[in-house]
């Protein structure tokens, strides 16, 4: 038995068991896979007290995976780069972090037959969830990120993080402002890396980015289309919600700690029919 858990505050309404289980029942492994509720003052005890039980593998979510990062012995590029880790895993009697973030997002991305290659990437938000994905969008070779963020400073800031953290990376052309002040040139990717979705909260932002149709990506995802999607669709542009970045980063997950690849699109059609989420197909 393959003892895993997954670490956050709140916890109760995590889809991450029933996507673990699933993988799980698919390969054929026995794992014990349970939701931990941890406060930033309580994650070090409860942890170890999860470590001390067998746990040998972890997702880390809100708002503990800056925590994650510095309880791991080693991190990898992506989760340095990020300054997160939402994965532990033992290895050697070492605990390793790793960011799955942007993978999933990369992963699903691709799943919806969007060229990352040369494309032109404008990213909403310059908080946890927009750091976590640079790493990632970054290796899949994009031409250009802008990233656009309520507070500019903070936007500017992720750019800089960026670049004194990935020096060796051959970098895409990268650029931050204000949600006022969006460059003109037209983007094929437009991702919301923002929470708003989850308010129901509508985002201002010229219609002119929507111009040539961009494939736009809300990375929350509900019963409905957020509003940044609905407006996305209302301009006759592709859409797609996180549900499939939590799926895929998942699997990433999975994958290094049992060495097992499990198919994402099953899981990801189970729980849009169990839960009566929101579906473009």
């Amino acid at each position: 038995m393959i003892k895993l858990a997954v670490f956050g505050d709140p916890i109760s309404h995590s889809l991450s068991p029933a996507i673990h289980a699933e993988f799980a029942k698919q390969v054929g492994l026995a794992i014990d896979y349970i939701p931990i509720q941890a406060s930033a003052t309580e994650f070090a005890d409860r942890f170890a007290a999860f470590v001390r039980q067998g746990g040998v593998g972890a997702n880390i979510t809100l708002p503990l995976k800056q925590l994650a990062f510095e309880r791991a012995d080693q991190c990898s590029p992506a989760a340095t780069q990020a300054g997160a880790v939402n994965t532990l895993i033992k290895h050697n009697n070492i605990w390793l972090g790793e960011n799955t973030d942007g993978i999933g997002l990369v992963a699903d991305l691709q799943y919806h037959k969007v060229k990352l290659a040369g494309a032109q990437v404008l990213l909403i938000g310059a908080g946890g969830a927009a750091r976590g994905v640079m790493p990632a969008l970054l290796a899949a070779k994009v031409a250009r990120v802008h990233v656009a963020n309520r507070t500019p400073e903070r936007a500017e800031a992720l750019i800089t993080h960026v670049i004194r953290h990935a020096p060796t990376t051959p970098l895409a052309q990268l650029s931050a402002g204000s949600l006022n002040a969006i460059p003109s040139s037209p983007f094929t990717v437009v991702i919301n890396s923002t929470s708003s979705g989850l308010q129901g909260q509508s985002l201002t932002l010229p219609s002119r980015i929507l111009t040539t149709q961009p494939f736009s990506y809300d990375m929350v995802y509900g019963e409905q289309p957020t509003p940044f999607m609905q407006w996305a669709l209302n301009n006759n542009c592709p859409v797609a919600d996180g549900l499939g970045m939590l799926v895929h980063q998942a699997a990433a997950s999975f994958q290094r700690w049992t060495k097992a690849t499990p198919d994402t699109a099953p899981v990801l059609l189970l729980l849009r029919k169990r839960l009566g989420l929101w579906s473009s197909l």
